[in-house]
């Protein structure tokens, strides 16, 4: 059975009012619009209002209410709402084949990139390794860097910090290795490159004018 008042994070005895502004919080933090390539965020929020609306229903209470009492005089524990390694995992492939049709040209990369850093913060990023499936760390390493191509250089090297605090074996260290040299490059040919056009540029008016 679910715990409606975990879910929202009050007490059994909570007042309406904190119900509501309980809600109102984590509703703003999982809302779909904000988290649009978050399937676990999507998941969350369905949850969040089953149990406001639950919960500020007099019918739908009592009767949860009744529920409730039952399973605890039985002893049945409450049903879990943590999600597991593979249910981010899931979440992570549905984010990567949202961004397989998305448009370069107009995607919105900051919000990109706050999409795929929820998918790996701290908190999940403890999930991962409390479980220690590496072959699943792996693959959430794996997609995330093969996710990151259409943000900045700098918001990929924020990412890939994240991603060596995940115990996913050799593999992947070599792999966030490899990803970290290709976007230091990057960055560094970045920062040269419009001197090494104005040097090009230079040496093509020098050359101009000895041929003349």
């Amino acid at each position: 059975m679910k715990d409606y008042y975990a879910i929202l994070g009050v007490k059994p005895s909570a007042t309406l009012r904190e119900l509501k502004s309980a809600y109102r919080t984590l509703a703003l933090q999982y809302h779909p619009d904000k988290n649009p390539l978050n399937s676990v965020a999507a998941s969350r929020f369905q949850l969040i209002t089953e149990a406001y609306q639950t919960l500020t229903t007099p019918q739908l209470k009592e009767a949860y209410l009744q529920k409730r009492w039952l399973h605890q005089a039985m002893g049945t524990p409450a049903e879990s709402t943590k999600i597991t390694p593979a249910q981010l995992l899931n979440a992570v492939l549905k984010a990567n084949q949202a961004l397989a049709a998305a448009d370069a040209y107009r995607v919105d990369k900051k919000g990109l990139f706050r999409e795929l850093g929820a998918l790996i913060d701290d908190e999940k990023i403890m999930l991962l390794n409390d479980a220690d499936q590496q072959d699943i760390n792996y693959e959430v390493v794996r997609w995330i860097i093969d996710s990151m191509h259409l943000i900045t250089y700098a918001d990929r090297q924020v990412l890939l910090a994240q991603l060596k605090k995940i115990h996913a074996g050799s593999k992947a260290e070599i792999l966030i290795q490899q990803k970290e040299k290709e976007v230091r490059a990057a960055i560094l040919w970045a920062r040269f490159q419009p001197v090494l056009m104005v040097l090009i540029i230079i040496l093509l008016c020098v050359v101009i004018a000895y041929s003349m």
